[in-house]
């Protein structure tokens, strides 16, 4: 179902089979220009980046998924744990992937989708939108941006067990999610003896790195330096990912 609707954005150096980075988007839909700009990052550090459009797939329009995706009246984390999973799949196939090496990203919703396709792996389940297993592809690394954490979340509910290494970028007045309590789960699930790297933003909000049609987006401007960091932080696992010390 989604094979049609992910978008290939190739590396800049290297030769294949490339690492790469599997790109979720956040509630509202696929922005072309705002998932090219992470792309690209991860291109220069050759990665090749599969970009998936969730929301397309399904038919669902920007109008829509205002009301029904990002109002967790459709398309909740859970179900689109499948679309991780299959995009797993979709990568594992292609012979310029070195699917030992596969990065999962996630905005937002795209965020709450990879967390909880991590914790139903975690407990040996799959979900609800695919029949059968979830992917034998096990990601090595997750980077997750402002992601949702609150109830209906099954990191809430379900352990993370020797998953590979994360790193959270999370906003502290974030005014559509919990910064504070996805900070605490991200402790937590750390305690538990994950790898993970916490970039806590305490003055950003929700979507700090989004700067907009127009390039001048309120919380994008009041947060470059968060969005700076954001991006040599994501620079740094990437290259850790791809070349571990």
């Amino acid at each position: 179902m989604i094979r049609p609707y992910v978008h290939i954005f190739k590396p800049t150096s290297g030769t294949p089979p490339y690492p790469a980075v599997i790109q979720f988007h956040g509630c509202t839909g696929y922005r072309a220009g705002f998932m090219k700009r992470w792309a690209e990052l991860a291109n220069e550090e050759g990665f090749i980046v599969l970009a998936v459009d969730s929301n397309r797939a399904r038919g669902i329009s920007y109008k829509k998924s205002l009301s029904s995706v990002c109002g967790g009246k459709a398309l909740i984390g859970q179900q689109r744990a499948g679309d991780v999973a299959a995009a797993l799949e979709i990568a594992r196939a292609r012979k310029n992937i070195d699917s030992s090496r596969i990065v999962v990203s996630g905005w937002s919703h795209g965020a709450w989708s990879v967390m909880d396709y991590i914790a139903l792996s975690s407990a040996n389940k799959s979900s609800v939108s695919i029949k059968g297993d979830a992917s034998t592809v096990r990601p090595v690394g997750a980077a997750l941006f402002y992601p949702y954490c609150g109830p209906g979340s099954w990191s809430r509910h379900e352990h993370w067990y020797g998953y590979g290494r994360t790193i959270a970028f999370i906003a502290g007045r974030d005014r559509i999610v919990s910064g504070p309590e996805c900070k605490a789960q991200f402790e937590s699930i750390s305690a538990a003896g994950n790898s993970v790297e916490i970039a806590y933003y305490p003055e950003a909000d929700h979507s700090f790195d989004d700067p907009g049609p127009d390039g001048v987006k309120k919380a994008y401007t009041e947060s470059r330096p968060a969005v700076a960091d954001a991006a040599a932080r994501y620079r740094a696992f990437l290259r850790d990912i791809k070349s571990p010390r």
